[in-house]
């Protein structure tokens, strides 16, 4: 009963809108070229906008640009221009929809009228803020709010507290948002503004969910979701229903969570939101990777991927192929899910490279504009030349008789002219080289600062290593097979020798490359005074102090970091024949008697978890001739062989059987060939590390 009530007030409404837009259109029949026009055809514009027909929308919103230059009517071409921003900015075309708002914002200005400007810095910010450029979003809603303070624009200064919340969200800081939310809350019931109300319902229930408080969540999702069917938002309408598909979904209620983002669906593919449909599908292919429906799983990201190269828009191409390597894996499908693995990683890292390669791409922008401006300028002496030429020319023909004296001193004021023409032209051919050399000096410049930069990173991750003539020392029989993914990386191993006792560990902190590093030397940090400053020997406590430190040191920044590391941590005993282990996700593997004993790390890691427990110590009796390894996931995982599969732990185990008997630095070397053999010409995955001790 409640959606065909939905479908009665959206036809009636429809319907009612329909009549107003003929009326108008009739109207534009016998309109004179004035501003009376100029407002219809605004207005058709924002209309055909409002019901998904940006076609119809621009044919209309141009006409009134048109129109509006040649009133010269300043307020009324800023309006133009600001709605035919609205008409791109609903089709996520942010690169167009940001130029038509700086057109408007310069000639609101200019007509000095307030509102304009306000709508307009709102309109810039929620652009910035589509494009996670959160810094410059912010910078234009507060000027926006100051303008509303400053009109008492009470309406418009609740939407600013909302922006700003959406803002506060993106950043993990849900205190401010929160605080910015029941402002504008607050507002909009003082003043009676039902959709106002059902945005602020929305947006905290969208923090209350961030929360993990689902009950919450749900309560305000509910009634937003009450309010924007009473008002007839549609676009409202469709982001409750996915917001609730949320809920569901975190509590395993599939079924009904999939019922509300296919309703959402509907709505966004019916009003052409494709940002707001790349969401959906990426909330359905999910729903299908959680429940086992691999095939409507790679379906549903597929179009993900589809419409999200047809935006540009990164981050849902990122998420699909992500969940379409999950897909393809577990339906045995290995050279399709290594190749969305390998485009999921390269999209990932583009982020890190996003701030060089804007650098670079300025550099060259700038460079061709000069050139073109150059080769603009050369073109337009070379013109003039040739016009001075001809009057010369014309004027020789005339007084050749007469004149003949005055020819002369003419014609050779002429060639001085083209002489000191000439020279200029090179002058600026010259400079145009100089440049252009300059430009490429600063391109390779800076490529090599970003070297040297990486490169030094890597020295000082290397500082954090221990030296081998330490570990040979306390350990004479031992490997490590160390193979980083990048120059730098996020696997690291460690090592402490303290009151007779000897730590040594394998550890893979989360990401690689640069962050990876960053966070390895966190964790390393974390390991030395959890020994030193703390004094602890027990390997299980030694993991918890571990893990509350780096904690702690990610909880300065005031944001939600959830990075941290998987470990496999010995601790050596000899005069007391004592071995000790702990681990988080990383095993531990020994032989002992010719067999190979696996002891399974706790399923948690040293970073943020849900419901965290104290790590547990196992205590190993040692045997002479034992040889203990730790390792990380990186050899495991890699892709190769002649179908393109994961290497996996059975074919590892049975590796480290066979060549048991060996030295440890044969079984490195046959690791090393193995590993390379395996991988081919395909890219390394992952960090690799393995470390082998003999007793």
């Amino acid at each position: 009963m409640k959606f065909a009530k939905y479908i009665l007030l959206l036809f009636i409404s429809l319907h009612l809108c329909a009549q107003k837009t003929d009326s108008i259109q009739q109207l534009l029949k016998t309109d004179k070229e004035d501003t009376t026009k100029l407002k219809h055809l605004i207005y058709l514009c924002w209309t055909f906008r409002s019901i998904g027909s940006f076609d119809t929308a621009l044919v209309y919103g141009n006409k009134a640009i048109t129109l509006a230059n040649t009133l010269q009517y300043k307020r009324g071409m800023a309006k133009a221009y600001n709605t035919v921003g609205n008409v791109y900015h609903d089709q996520s075309d942010y690169p167009l929809a940001l130029n038509f708002y700086l057109k408007a914002l310069k000639l609101y200005k200019e007509a000095g009228y307030k509102n304009g400007i306000g709508s307009c810095y709102t309109n810039i910010g929620l652009v910035y803020y589509y494009q996670a450029n959160y810094p410059k979003a912010l910078e234009y809603y507060l000027e926006d709010l100051k303008i509303r303070i400053e009109t008492n624009d009470k309406i418009c200064i609740a939407t600013c507290y909302s922006n700003m919340g959406l803002v506060y969200v993106e950043q993990f800081d849900y205190k401010k948002a929160l605080d910015y939310y029941e402002k504008a809350l607050k507002i909009n019931i003082d003043l009676k503004e039902k959709k106002g109300i059902g945005d602020c319902y929305l947006n905290i229930g969208i923090v209350y969910h961030n929360l993990n408080n689902h009950k919450d969540a749900l309560n305000y999702y509910l009634k937003s979701l009450k309010i924007t069917e009473e008002t007839n938002d549609i676009q409202g309408i469709g982001t409750c229903y996915s917001n609730i598909g949320n809920v569901y979904f975190d509590i395993k209620n599939y079924s009904k969570a999939l019922e509300y983002y296919l309703k959402d669906l509907r709505i966004k593919e019916d009003i052409g939101d494709k940002q707001g449909a790349i969401v959906c599908y990426i909330n359905i292919g999910g729903l299908y990777l959680a429940t086992s429906d691999f095939k409507n799983a790679i379906q549903s990201c597929n179009k993900c991927v589809q419409i999200s190269k047809q935006i540009g828009y990164i981050e849902g191409e990122r998420l699909a192929h992500e969940n379409l390597a999950k897909a393809y894996s577990n339906i045995g499908n290995y050279e399709e899910a290594y190749r969305n693995e390998v485009i999921f990683k390269q999209l990932t890292d583009s982020i890190f490279n996003a701030d060089n390669s804007k650098q670079l791409g300025d550099m060259k922008t700038k460079f061709e504009v000069e050139k073109k401006e150059a080769e603009l300028k050369l073109k337009a002496e070379a013109a003039e030349l040739i016009n001075n030429q001809e009057k010369k020319q014309q004027q020789f023909i005339i007084y050749a008789v007469v004149f003949v004296l005055i020819i002369v001193f003419v014609f050779s004021g002429f060639l001085f002219r083209r002489f000191k023409i000439t020279q200029k032209q090179k002058h600026i051919i010259q400079l145009q080289k100089d440049e252009v050399s300059r430009q490429k000096h600063l391109v390779e410049e800076h490529q090599k600062e970003i070297i040297d930069s990486i490169t030094y990173a890597k020295r000082l991750q290397q500082a954090i290593l221990p030296a081998d003539s330490e570990i040979k020392k306390h350990l004479p029989n031992n490997f490590i097979y160390y193979q980083p993914k990048d120059i730098v990386a996020g696997d690291f191993y460690w090592m402490e020798h303290l009151d007779a006792i000897t730590f040594i560990a394998a550890a893979d902190s989360t990401g690689h490359g640069v962050p990876g590093a960053m966070v390895s030397v966190v964790c390393s940090n974390a390991l030395n005074r959890a020994v030193k400053e703390f004094g602890l020997r027990d390997t299980g406590k030694i993991l918890d102090k571990t893990r509350e430190l780096v904690l702690e040191t990610f909880e300065k920044s005031g944001e939600q970091i959830k990075d941290g590391m998987d470990i496999s941590l010995l601790s050596i005993h000899k005069s007391k024949q004592q071995i000790n282990w702990s681990g988080a996700n990383n095993q531990l593997w020994y032989i002992s008697n010719n067999k190979l004993i696996e002891v399974k790390a706790d399923k948690q890691p040293i970073g943020k978890t849900d419901n965290p427990t104290p790590f547990t110590t196992h205590h190993i009796a040692l045997n002479p001739n034992d040889i203990f390894y730790l390792m990380t996931d990186g050899y495991a995982d890699q892709f190769g062989g002649t179908k393109g599969k994961k290497f996996k732990y059975k074919q590892l185990e049975d590796l480290v059987i066979a060549n048991s008997d060996k030295s440890l630095d044969e079984q490195k070397q046959i690791l090393t060939t193995t590993f390379n053999n395996w991988k081919t010409n395909l890219e390394q995955v992952d960090d690799v590390t393995i470390i082998g001790i003999k007793m």
